[in-house]
């Protein structure tokens, strides 16, 4: 596995790694099934971190609350009722890559490129709380 980049030692994601390779901790709020996760992360002798490297690193997508039934989800419409997807990986000239789609895989509602970790983390958890939470897509 090759390293993409390395974070200083100092980065608040640096402190959850051990010299194993391991999932990177993401917190992912009640709403979302996770159909793959590869990000993976270990931390070096010198204290940095560093990451794995793919483009197919993460890819969840909304579930339907399960209190609300087929026929109220169709009623209600709107972004809770539907599945959306979110699918990030690394890709070289660009840096981390967040997309969301909605509906599939040939609708792209908002994307987001980042060549910083903690951005990325937080580009990620930010946008997963957004659309379950609040109801809303993120723009871009």
């Amino acid at each position: 596995m090759d390293a993409i980049f390395r974070l200083p030692p100092q980065s608040p994601l640096a402190t959850a790694f051990s010299e194993n390779w391991s999932l990177l901790p993401l917190r992912v709020p009640m709403g979302w099934n996770i159909v793959y996760n590869t990000l993976l992360a270990r931390r070096l002798p010198d204290g940095r971190v560093e990451v794995n490297d793919s483009e197919d690193l993460y890819w969840a997508r909304t579930v339907r609350p399960p209190w609300l039934t087929e026929q109220e989800a169709l009623r209600k419409g709107g972004v809770q009722a539907r599945e959306i997807s979110i699918d990030a990986g690394w890709y070289f000239g660009h840096g981390f890559r967040i997309v969301v789609l909605d509906p599939d895989w040939d609708h792209e509602g908002a994307s987001f490129a980042t060549s910083d970790l903690d951005e990325f983390v937080a580009t990620l958890e930010g946008w997963m709380r957004m659309i379950t939470e609040r109801g809303e897509l993120p723009e871009g």
